[in-house]
Order: structure tokens, then sequence, then C-alpha cells
């Protein structure tokens, strides 16, 4: 966007455009972290029916952790560290500034080039589409397990 209102600055010429899909996959991972902190919400409501649940997902987390029985607390320690894993990966993703930018790739005609988006910076921490597939692989792993502990406190 800076670079279309003010192009005098010279910063990158690269094209938002072209990063679209890294910014759709941020999107996603959203969307997919706000499945798994209703679930939470539900493993909260379930373990504790006064509870209010409008609550981050973090905060729901430590609650549910602190309400699980030693052996529930024990036999999902791994999901709940999962979980816990990918909130903090969805929190880059949100409050995180993002930065994409280009480089230039010149055409093996040899005449000319032409800049191409190649990165995201997040949290000082390079991102490409790749890290950010991970992430949102993470995030649906994440949302089976809560799904997988709420129905665990049916049986």
């Amino acid at each position: 966007m800076w670079n279309e209102l003010y192009p005098e600055d010279g910063n990158d010429p690269h094209d938002d455009d072209h990063a679209a899909e890294m910014h759709r996959l941020r999107g996603l991972i959203m969307a997919q972290a706000a499945e798994t902190e209703a679930a939470l919400g539900m493993i909260l409501v379930r373990l504790d029916p006064g509870q209010n649940v409008a609550r981050p997902a973090g905060q729901l987390l430590l609650s549910i952790r602190q309400r699980l029985d030693e052996q529930r607390r024990s036999h999902w320690s791994a999901g709940l560290d999962l979980i816990y894993d990918a909130i903090k990966r969805r929190n880059e993703a949100v409050h995180r500034p993002v930065e994409v930018g280009s480089s230039w790739a010149p055409y093996s005609t040899g005449d000319g080039g032409e800049w191409v988006p190649v990165i995201t910076l997040m949290c000082d921490q390079e991102y490409d589409e790749q890290s950010l597939r991970k992430d949102l692989a993470l995030q649906h792993r994440a949302t089976r397990e809560a799904v997988r502990l709420l129905r665990s406190l049916d049986l």
C-alpha cells in the first residue's frame, strides 16, 4: 500500500498482490485458530459450567489445565502442549507486523528482469509460503486435539 501511495519513497517496488497467497494463509491460520478457541470454550464449560469462556485461547487453555484431574492432564499432556504451541503461532501471525520483501530476478535472456515477492518477515523470523502452510497444519492438529479432548469428556 505504501508503494502505491508514495512511489517516490523508493521502497521495494514489489506488488503486494503477488503476495496474496501468503496473506490468504495468514487468514486461514486465524480462522482455524478460532475453531480451536471455540472448542476450548466448550471444554471449559464441560469442566466448569459457570466459567466465562469469552476469553483468549491461552487463558482458556490454562483454565482447562487447572481443572483437569491428574490422570486426564497426564493423558492429554502432549495434546495440550500442541494446542499451546498453536496458540503461540497464531498470536505471531495475528499480532506481529508482516513485511513482504522482493528480490530482483533477472531474465535468463539478459534482457532485464522483474521484482518477485519472496519472503514474509514476522517476529524477526523469515517466513515463506511453506512456513505458513506448516503453521496452518499445526492449527488443524490443535483443533483436532481440542475436539478429541472435548469428546473424551463425554466418555
